[in-house]
């Protein structure tokens, strides 16, 4: 009868389920410990789980944000840098054309200058970065400006010599040059050169850029300017006074013609350079408010950090606790049911 009794009451182990149960348990708690969050968030969580979902997803807008953000600022720095170089070369030809006007130095000097200016200009303008022409507008992925003195002939340096040879019967290399007259040079200038460099020459023959520009959404509110276009006044000026200087026949021009020239450039190159200028200021002001949003997103991306911290992480002190706990109860689950297994019922008997 006490043998029956025995084996009615007592196990000969403790019930797999109840160890499944621990280990299960010490696993979600060991997975807590080692990762800092919840080891199931959406049922930890329950209803509070689509508010911590959006807040994720804001914190994913952040970081593209400032993955974007960080090549427009990259774009902003070439382009400033491309505008400052355009500024100190247009700077150099004013200079050389007031002191050539000034001293009848030799027209060779400023024509090389003129030269080397332009094609500078031009490769300043068709300035990359990470494949965006920063001043191609929004067709950036194309260099916008050919080189005047390529070959084959550019369709800016044919305009130059179709206008030319219609206003005075004759090209920029022919000797008879020496019988313009300084009132003709400037008629010309003012007239069918000038009009070589307005908006709509300048797209047909000069620039590939468009006027359109692209922007980019810097934060959730704001929105920027993120190339610039060769088609800027400045720009197109830049190029008329350089070409004056370049491409008129000006070695071969009468003294005073040649004067009339320099005078044109002179003009025409510090009213560039004004406009150059008004452009990095603009350029300033972007990358000034890029900063800003740069740093209102850190904070931003803090505070959503610090909310999904509060909804998803874990009490380290509380989950340790609680491995110790669990671990001592497996252990002792295993020792008693060794010791059980070990139980002869004929000690009973």
């Amino acid at each position: 009868m006490r043998s029956t009794l025995i084996r009615q009451n007592l196990p000969s182990t403790i019930s797999p389920i109840s160890v499944s149960s621990i280990q299960n348990k010490l696993a979600k708690a060991q997975t807590e410990i080692a990762s800092g969050r919840w080891s199931d968030v959406g049922y930890k969580l329950a209803e509070q789980t689509g508010l911590v979902i959006d807040v994720r997803a804001q914190i994913s807008m952040i970081d593209t944000f400032e993955s974007t953000n960080s090549m427009v600022a990259g774009r902003a720095d070439v382009t400033q840098s491309v505008l400052s170089s355009l500024v100190a070369e247009a700077q150099y030809l004013f200079d050389s054309s007031v002191s050539a006007r000034s001293t009848n130095a030799s027209p060779e000097v400023v024509l090389s200058i003129a030269r080397d200016g332009l094609g500078t200009m031009i490769s300043s303008v068709n300035s990359a970065i990470q494949g965006v022409h920063v001043f191609g507008g929004i067709n950036s992925d194309t260099p916008p400006m050919e080189d005047y003195f390529g070959t084959p002939a550019s369709a800016s340096k044919n305009a130059v010599d179709a206008a030319f040879l219609a206003e005075f019967g004759i090209t920029q290399s022919d000797p008879a040059v020496a019988n313009i007259t300084a009132a003709a040079m400037e008629s010309f200038i003012d007239n069918a050169f000038a009009n070589l460099f307005d908006a709509a020459s300048w797209s047909s023959d000069w620039s590939s850029a468009t006027d359109e520009t692209l922007k980019t959404k810097i934060s959730f509110s704001e929105i920027t300017q993120t190339t610039q276009t060769a088609n800027e006044s400045a720009i197109r000026k830049l190029a008329m006074a350089y070409t004056m200087v370049a491409d008129l026949g000006l070695e071969g021009l009468n003294a005073g013609t040649f004067g009339a020239v320099m005078d044109k450039a002179v003009d025409i190159t510090s009213q560039s350079i004004g406009e150059l200028n008004v452009l990095k200021g603009k350029i300033g002001v972007t990358q000034q408010r890029m900063e800003i949003a740069g740093d209102k997103l850190v904070v931003q991306k803090n505070v959503f950090q610090k909310m999904v911290a509060e909804k998803e992480n874990v009490d380290s002190y509380e989950v340790a606790t609680r491995v110790s706990l669990l671990t001592n109860q497996l252990e002792a689950s295993y020792t008693l049911t060794a010791r059980l297994q070990q139980l002869s019922l004929v000690k009973f008997i």
